[in-house]
């Protein structure tokens, strides 16, 4: 068995497809355009439950990423719309100060 790490940049266009018998194995084309792959590919002899087992564990690393991901989209947009109506209200009370109406 070898040991190594690899890091390859995701491009917005990244995708992922996979293949089944007689080697299980899951392309990943880090810029979508399939002009390079990163393959991942179980050996012949893991048997069948083996094999599901190895999948079942990527999916739950993929979810997982996945989720957290989306709970970091969820707290920037919340903190830009907070922002951006903290903008609105100092504008509107300006407005009404250079006016000199009362709010």
């Amino acid at each position: 068995m070898s040991y190594f790490n690899a890091t390859f940049f995701l491009e917005a266009n990244a995708d992922a497809r996979g293949s089944g018998v007689p080697n299980p194995t899951l392309y990943v084309h880090p810029d979508g355009g399939h002009s390079g792959s990163v393959n991942l590919q179980m050996r012949s002899e893991l048997s069948v439950d083996e094999q599901l087992k190895v999948a079942d564990s990527i999916l739950r690393g993929v979810q997982q990423w996945r989720d957290q991901l989306a709970a970091d989209a969820e707290r920037r947009r919340t903190a830009e719309d907070e922002l951006a109506a903290a903008r609105e209200e100092i504008a509107r009370l300006k407005a009404v100060r250079d006016s000199g109406d009362d709010a």
